[in-house]
């Protein structure tokens, strides 16, 4: 069944692979918020390598008797979310695909976070006969950031529309404390994390994407926060807002306010809230719903850059998927943070910003197996794009609405940074991106390094390297 596309993302298969491998799944994690719920599992992915006798001429390796098979198995982490709304019918679809019965998952526990692990646990507790191990949501969403900033390449990234390129996604880096982490669910909460297991909530406010949503529902017909995420992108805050050239006829230079700074949210609405015919709207939905998005994030923008000046922080991440990743959004965050704080303090999205309680929920119930040992790498094959969920129709009893996925494959190695760099994390490995350098295209077609045909680790091969 042919999917729509949602602001260029990869398409998703149908809601059977979406949850692929659930029947090989050992252990498993729920974040139930308010609006969205993850869940995480963990299974184990069979790979076959083939192994080429690089003693033998390669024109014989074609009739089969030159190479063998390999197989071996990597450990996969998967993590799907989905609307909280569905919650019931994604349990069912768990219980009906799972190998074990209900039965059988009887004695076995199931970590949850979030508000919903305490409103739902008796209702995942009789789906599926696990026992709910509620985890404190705060450690869970502090656990799921650090395991992304240190394993995800690209995982954090900085935003400004007017800069060419807008995205500007930042290398990992062994120092990742101190920073401010902002997460934005139905409410805010602000946590300052200076390490692992010390980190501290500082602040918060109830102005968060439960606002957004809820007044976006009074004022406007948009059906679910995507449209309404959607319809904003659409309109002209300046409708609706009164702007200081509004007040002042231009910038006001004594205060250092240019004239297009907004003076009061909503403020045109004062005298002209309504026409004078009927009782519809005098503004467009579309500017209603920009102007509402601008004064949520505005105001967490604001609160977020001086929490952060006034405990002397430099980075702030937001999480939390109210974001959504979406460039009006990130772009007036990122204005407020900037120029509140006169840009010292720097604003940084993270591609993954949902999935921090149920990565920290999974982790926490996957210590014995000592996920810390090892390096992690997301699986772009079986993940969705940077911005998502995804329209999903109703397949084998899921009711449709949006589904978002993330996977992670484990490294048979742990990965270090390299010890003599001094700088880790301004360094970027000498590579170039034949795609898009046709001068280094053209010489790399030139020279083929010789064709090395018998020894692929002879000394040319690994000065290559």
């Amino acid at each position: 069944m042919e999917l729509q596309k949602y602001a260029g993302s990869i398409l998703l298969p149908d809601t059977d692979v979406v949850f692929r491998n659930i029947k090989n799944a050992k252990r498993f994690a729920i974040d139930i918020g308010g609006s969205l719920t993850k869940i995480a599992y963990y299974s184990t992915v069979s790979h076959r390598k083939v192994l080429y006798n690089a003693e033998k001429d390669s024109a014989a390796s074609v009739d089969g008797k030159d190479y063998q098979y390999e197989s071996s198995e990597t450990e996969r982490l998967h993590f799907v979310k989905f609307e909280t709304k569905y919650i019931e019918h994604c349990l069912d679809f768990i219980r009906n695909h799972l190998v074990f019965s209900k039965e059988s998952m009887a004695g076995k526990s199931i970590k949850a976070t979030g508000g919903g692990a305490y409103k739902y646990a008796e209702l995942i507790q009789q789906k599926l006969g696990l026992t709910v191990e509620k985890e404190d949501e705060i450690g869970s969403l502090i656990k799921g950031c650090n395991f992304l900033l240190r394993n995800i390449p690209d995982e954090q990234f900085s935003y400004s529309r007017h800069e060419d390129p807008e995205y500007r996604f930042i290398n990992t880096e062994p120092h990742i404390f101190p920073y401010l982490l902002v997460n934005i669910g139905s409410g805010v909460s602000i946590m300052k994390v200076e390490a692992d297991d010390k980190y501290d909530r500082i602040g918060g406010t109830s102005m968060g994407g439960g606002t957004f949503w809820g007044l976006g529902s009074l004022l406007t017909k948009a059906k679910g926060f995507d449209e309404l995420l959607q319809l904003a992108s659409e309109g002209d805050h300046r409708n609706v807002d009164l702007l200081v050239k509004d007040i002042y006829g231009g910038d006001y230079s004594a205060l250092g306010l240019t004239g297009g700074i907004i003076a009061s949210s909503f403020g045109k609405a004062m005298h002209h809230g309504h026409t004078k015919n009927d009782d519809s709207p005098g503004f467009s939905e579309a500017d209603i719903a920009r102007s509402l998005l601008f004064t949520v994030s505005n105001d967490i923008g604001q609160i977020a850059s001086l929490y952060a000046m006034l405990h002397g922080l430099k980075r702030v991440y937001f999480g939390g998927y109210f974001l959504r990743n979406h460039p009006v959004s990130m772009h007036t965050i990122s204005f407020a943070i900037n120029y509140w704080s006169r840009g010292a303090v720097q604003a940084l999205f993270l591609r993954h910003e949902g999935y921090l309680g149920a990565i920290g929920a999974f982790l926490r119930g996957a210590e014995e197996c000592d996920t810390e040992k090892y390096s992690w790498g997301e699986n772009y094959a079986g993940s969705s794009g940077l911005q998502s969920p995804l329209p999903h129709p109703p397949v084998g009893g899921w009711p449709g609405g949006t589904i978002d996925q993330l996977e992670i494959d484990r490294c048979d190695q742990q990965l270090t940074f390299f010890p003599l760099l001094a700088h880790p994390e301004e360094y970027v490995p000498d590579a170039v991106d034949l795609t898009k350098d046709k001068e280094a295209r053209s010489y790399s077609n030139q020279v083929q390094y010789c064709k090395i045909k018998k020894n692929p680790s002879s000394e040319v091969m690994k000065q290559r390297v």
